[in-house]
């Protein structure tokens, strides 16, 4: 039945990434239709953002209210509305479903993150980036259809094929069993409520102290991805001379390097313990980001593209994992908090970049990516002496309980 929850949850995330870079990969169409500015629909992208942090933000209310299958269904009953795009509805109601959209997006992305590393204990890495591969498999065909589409004149039918597929699978969510983890779909487990499990005051100070150094970390991963998406193509252009039709190819070629990265972060992280290997993919990105800074060539800028996509592939399931490990128990606020400030991040931290390659150099933005991937690394480290400050204390906790049983 794990399986099962597995395979369903993957198509969930393929569903979520489509629902995410549609917009843009219509947008200009979308817009030539309606005879609107770039303006307008920066603020169309931006009501989707809003909507989806919503939902992520919303996302342990709803689960307490009414439980996690029925927020899964409710999230992919939004999306599938977008099918009405098809039909090219007056431009005010754009908002209205493309926020809608946003909001299930939201909905169900954290909550079936959170039913996955609920329902399965062990190598979670491996589920983890199971999602992961899923997700980017979405976020790479999703542009290819559309650009297809766009080709044939029949762009529509991208909002019409995102709509039916969000249908089905919230028809698939509402109609399956997965036999013994059914009770976990239908109401929220608190396994957080013994006395053994209080945390004496200065160990909650670790614990706020984690969570906000978690989601810094979200933060910055974030906003690293989706300004390396958005403007890597632009750095190339400029950096190099080439032709924008070549530059675009760094994109499909760090996504590339995302997926085959995110199909090793399973077992590889299993083996080498989550923490060192999320150290060691930081570095890998740091150096890359700094060789890519000082390169002289195109061809190793395409390369170090792709070692750039394969270090970061495993940052945001590892990172996920080991924040739910610090606070047992609490996996729909923590996930609902750090994919909140992931989508914060994304959207606010290529306006830097943006005002960056507006104002200096090319040169410039190289390094502020590295500035970045240097900033998470540091919380890495930190966030490996908060983890071993709380097994210090656990440890003291119990050899006194022992003693005291002794007494």
């Amino acid at each position: 039945m794990k399986t099962r929850l597995l395979w369903i949850g993957c198509l969930s995330y393929g569903s979520i990434a489509f629902t995410l870079v549609i917009l843009g990969a219509v947008l200009p169409e979308l817009l030539s239709h309606y005879a609107q500015s770039y303006s307008n629909g920066g603020v169309l992208v931006f009501s989707q953002f809003m909507g989806f942090l919503i939902g992520v933000l919303g996302m342990p209310y709803a689960v307490k209210r009414m439980g996690r299958r029925k927020v899964v269904v409710i999230g992919l009953a939004m999306i599938s509305c977008e099918l009405f795009i098809y039909f090219l509805p007056p431009w005010p109601l754009l908002f209205l479903l493309v926020s809608m959209a946003g909001l299930g997006a939201g909905l169900v992305e954290s909550c079936v993150g959170t039913i996955i590393l609920t329902a399965i204990k062990e190598k979670q890495a491996i589920a983890m980036s199971k999602m992961e591969v899923a997700y980017g498999l979405g976020a790479l065909f999703m542009p290819l259809l559309s650009g297809f589409l766009i080709s044939n004149n029949v762009w529509t039918l991208a909002f019409l094929v995102l709509g039916l597929s969000s249908f089905l699978l919230m028809l698939v969510w509402s109609r399956l069993s997965f036999g013994s983890l059914d009770d976990l779909l239908i109401r929220q487990t608190n396994t957080s409520g013994n006395g053994k499990q209080q945390a004496p005051i200065s160990f909650r100070k670790h614990g706020l102290l984690f969570i906000s150094l978690a989601a810094a970390y979200f933060f910055f991963y974030g906003g690293s991805e989706v300004s390396i998406v958005h403007f890597i193509p632009s750095i190339f252009a400029e950096k190099w001379e080439i032709s924008n039709s070549l530059a675009t190819i760094t994109v499909t070629i760090y996504w590339i390097g995302m997926i085959i990265g995110r199909l090793l972060t399973g077992p590889v992280s299993e083996k080498l313990t989550y923490h060192r290997y999320l150290r060691l993919i930081n570095i890998g990105g740091l150096i890359s980001l700094c060789i890519l800074a000082i390169s002289k060539t195109v061809f190793a800028g395409f390369v170090l593209c792709f070692f750039l996509g394969l270090f970061m592939a495993g940052m945001f399931a590892i990172a996920l994992i080991i924040t739910n490990q610090f606070y047992p128990g609490k996996t729909e606020q923590t996930t609902s908090m750090l994919l909140a400030a992931n989508g914060l991040g994304g959207s606010i931290l290529p306006i830097a970049v943006g005002w960056s390659l507006d104002e200096f150099p090319v040169q410039t933005a190289f390094w502020l990516f590295t500035t970045l991937m240097l900033i998470m690394l540091g919380i890495v480290l930190v966030l490996k002496i908060l983890e071993n400050l709380k097994s210090r204390k656990l440890e003291k906790m119990d050899t006194e309980e022992s003693k005291s049983i002794q007494i």
